[in-house]
């Protein structure tokens, strides 16, 4: 009966850390990614947001992004529970929906608060990552 309620309380601990993370996951748009430090220069994530724009293209909204991100932010807390994603590591998250990819640095503020730093957006359907990186899929 004793390995039953610790199996029991170990379960409920997993379960309040999941609501912690879930509820102290921050999302940083617009971050001022510079290459170099000039005054005014748009981030990069800013920029890519309306590169296809001018090509006939439709702009990324910050509502597009905030979206795909909120799709799988379950999946990200599981990640971050099971130790796959901790600070300083770089994640994409592709949504099949509008072929957005989203490559990420999740940001570790406390063991029960994180960061995810969007650093760049785009649309496109054949996006190659690198060997071994994280991909989220979004449906």
């Amino acid at each position: 009966m004793s390995l039953l309620r610790e199996s029991i309380r170990k379960i409920l601990i997993l379960e309040k850390k999941i609501a912690e993370i879930k509820a102290n996951l921050t999302v940083t748009m617009n971050l001022r990614y510079q290459r170099g430090n000039v005054p005014g220069m748009k981030s990069h994530a800013e920029t890519r947001k309306t590169r296809h724009f001018s090509e006939g293209g439709d702009a990324i909204r910050d509502y597009d992004i905030l979206k795909s991100v909120s799709k799988v932010k379950d999946d990200i807390v599981q990640y971050i529970v099971i130790g796959e994603l901790y600070d300083g590591v770089e994640f994409v998250i592709k949504d099949e929906s509008n072929s957005l990819n989203i490559p990420i640095l999740i940001q570790e503020v406390n063991p029960y608060e994180f960061n995810l730093i969007i650093k760049t957006v785009m649309r496109k359907s054949d996006f190659y990552v690198g060997r071994g990186q994280l991909v989220i899929t979004a449906k």
